[in-house]
């Protein structure tokens, strides 16, 4: 899972860089008053690779939690 993980991450950071990349290209007052395709796509690229970001970690944890519990001896759990 860490490779979904990274992929996520990287597209998060890709979509922030470009999106302050085309910020700058057409100035902080034509953002505010254009909202084009770009625009769009590059909020769509940050949130599809937060949200890849956050169901990679929740599922490497519950390998993880899964994993831990069966290292761990059934004597030991109990009392």
């Amino acid at each position: 899972m860490r490779k979904w993980a990274s992929i996520g991450l990287l597209m998060v950071i890709a979509g922030i860089i470009i999106w302050i990349a085309y910020g700058l290209y057409l100035g902080f007052e034509e953002i505010m008053k254009v909202i084009d395709v770009v625009t769009g796509f590059v909020v769509g690229l940050i949130l599809v690779g937060l949200f890849v970001l956050v169901v990679s970690i929740i599922i490497e944890q519950r390998k993880d939690t899964k994993k831990m519990k069966e290292k761990i001896k059934k004597e030991d759990l109990e009392p």
